[in-house]
């Protein structure tokens, strides 16, 4: 208590203050002469002595800090901490706790003053304890301009619909941010439990992302620019995307590996659009120049093929049915009729015969299709599923048409699979109901790439000679883009063939306009 007691005194002279004390006088030298400030309280809770510094922080006159209520010093904002001193003391197991902490805030000319106030009740001297105020705000500052800092970076990260992705180097995830759990499927809990680096990629995938960013052939050693690969998703699919990344160093050590990846399967899809777009007015233009040539070949072959048949027919006649060459002229009669359906084919290959538009329900055509067809002896073995959506825009074309484009594509799937097989229809809205799609998907041996090519090509056909004339696509595809549309086909062998038909619709107020 004689420390204390010298110091509440504290106006009296600095000399006369050392002599007392004795050989602690240095010790009051250091309390003075510290940044931080020193308050020392009875355990009435009266200010006894503070330092310059605590003078400073709580704003307390040099002549008027003796036996002042800390309570009333330390004010009603941080009324918290007096009430945890008081809760200090009154607890019986105080001596086991020598100090408690708290933030506290005060005004220091007009500014805001952020203060570690840290109580310490020195056991060997229980009449008083003491409040040390320890200068904080810059640290906060700092802190909350980190803070933000993090903030911001963190926001940007998550908003890139680009996949980020950090790993230490034993492949633990760091980071995976919103683009990468869209991109592989992966919720944050999963990410930070189990998720590890190298189930991301197929296999040694990992470990030769490694091996190529720590070589120096490409980009640079740590860095991989614009490397395409594929990630694999959570449901265990491959999606391909362009990877950059890196290794993160720290005076030379490697410390962890980053990744950005970029979703390529909207570009693959838009490549191959395209591509087909370009294959198809490749087509077109083939076509039309055929178009214009089988139009001339039809119109010279049909004149002589009446006259084959008019003369045969009054030979057949004239000679009689027990005529020894009556089966001759028979096939001569025959021959020439299978050569004007081909020229029946062509000129409706070459837009030679006119017919009627209308608004035509597609799911009318499909079920009227398969009325005809379901009797024939081919289909008695194969299952003709249908999926027809219930309210299908209407299209502007010609129903007849339209049905023999369905029933072209239905035959060759049902002579493909040998009468043996399934045959799934779908129709349905795409593009906000701008646009109606059938599917016509079969269970057959599938197309080779090298054929899949051909198959709109006139005269093309896979079957034996004499079983087709292969202008039945051919004269679909003329039918189909006359009909403002598209027809696209899918097939791999082994995997079964997929016609997909467009047709622009019509919507309800077009359909009022055209009636009127």
């Amino acid at each position: 208590m004689r420390i204390a007691s010298v110091l509440s005194t504290a106006n009296r002279d600095p000399d006369e203050i050392a002599a007392e004390l004795g050989p602690y006088h240095y010790l009051h030298t250091i309390l003075e002469g510290t940044p931080n400030g020193v308050v020392v309280v009875s355990l009435g809770h009266l200010i006894i002595h503070a330092n310059p510094a605590a003078i400073r922080f709580l704003a307390i006159p040099n002549s008027d800090f003796e036996g002042k209520s800390l309570q009333v010093v330390l004010g009603n904002s941080n009324g918290r901490l007096f009430d945890s001193i008081i809760e200090y003391f009154d607890s019986p197991d105080n001596k086991n706790k020598p100090e408690i902490r708290h933030e506290i805030e005060i005004m220091e000319d007009g500014d805001r003053c952020i203060l570690n106030a840290v109580i310490v009740y020195p056991p060997s001297f229980p009449d008083y304890y003491l409040l040390y105020l320890i200068d904080i705000t810059q640290q906060k500052k700092l802190e909350g301009k980190l803070r933000r800092r993090n903030a911001f970076f963190h926001n940007l990260i998550d908003s890139s619909v680009d996949g980020i992705i950090a790993a230490d180097m034993k492949g633990h995830i760091m980071l995976f941010n919103k683009g990468a759990q869209s991109l592989l499927g992966y919720d944050e809990k999963e990410t930070q439990s189990s998720l590890h680096v190298t189930g991301l990629y197929q296999e040694n995938g990992a470990f030769e992302l490694i091996k190529r960013m720590r070589s120096d052939d490409f980009g640079g050693k740590g860095r991989l620019l614009r490397h395409k690969l594929y990630v694999k998703h959570k449901d265990g699919n491959d999606i391909p995307v362009s990877f950059s990344g890196g290794i993160i160093y720290d005076k030379d050590q490697e410390i962890a590996t980053f990744g950005l990846f970029t979703d390529l399967r909207a570009m693959q899809q838009i490549e191959e659009d395209l591509e087909q777009t370009h294959n198809m007015l490749m087509q077109s233009e083939k076509m039309a120049g055929l178009g214009r040539l089988a139009a001339g070949v039809a119109h010279e072959i049909n004149n002589p093929m009446s006259g084959i048949m008019l003369y045969a027919n009054l030979i057949q006649e004239e000679l009689g049915e027990d005529h020894e060459l009556n089966e001759d002229l028979e096939t001569i009669i025959q021959e020439a009729e299978r050569c004007k359906v081909i020229v029946a084919d062509l000129l409706e290959f070459s837009h030679q015969t006119t017919y009627e538009m209308d608004l035509v329900e597609l799911n009318d055509v499909i079920h009227k299709t398969i009325t005809v067809l379901q009797h024939q002896p081919i289909f008695h073995n194969i299952t003709v599923s249908m999926a027809l959506a219930d309210e299908l825009p209407p299209i502007y074309g010609n129903a007849i048409r339209l049905n023999q484009v369905v029933m072209n594509i239905i035959v060759n799937a049902a002579q493909a699979m040998d009468g043996n097989g399934r045959i799934k229809i779908i129709s349905r809205c795409r593009a906000n109901q701008d646009i109606n799609e059938i599917l016509i998907t079969d269970s057959g041996p599938g197309i080779d790439n090298d054929l899949l090519k051909k198959i709109f090509d006139p005269f093309f056909t896979t079957k034996a000679t004499g079983e087709g004339t292969g202008l039945g696509l051919s004269v679909s595809y003329a039918i189909v883009k006359e009909h403002k549309g598209s027809i696209r086909v899918q097939s791999s062998l082994g995997s079964g063939t997929t016609f997909t038909l467009r047709f622009p619709a019509v919507m309800e107020t077009l359909t009022g306009e055209n009636n009127e």
